[in-house]
């Protein structure tokens, strides 16, 4: 994946995980889970911009 497709995607569940947790709270799973995944996908962005 690119380091612009990460960015789109990282821009994305960012927003998402913002609205999730206004709707349903810091601490419900939905949330948490979107978080996860945004940890995943700004460590993948992190190691490609190292690399250079």
């Amino acid at each position: 994946m690119s380091k612009k497709e990460l960015c789109v995607k990282i821009k994305f569940l960012k927003t998402r995980m913002i609205k999730t947790s206004n709707e349903k709270g810091m601490n419900h799973h939905l949330t948490i889970q979107i978080s996860q995944k945004l940890d995943r996908l700004i460590n993948e962005y992190m190691k490609l911009t190292q690399k250079k």
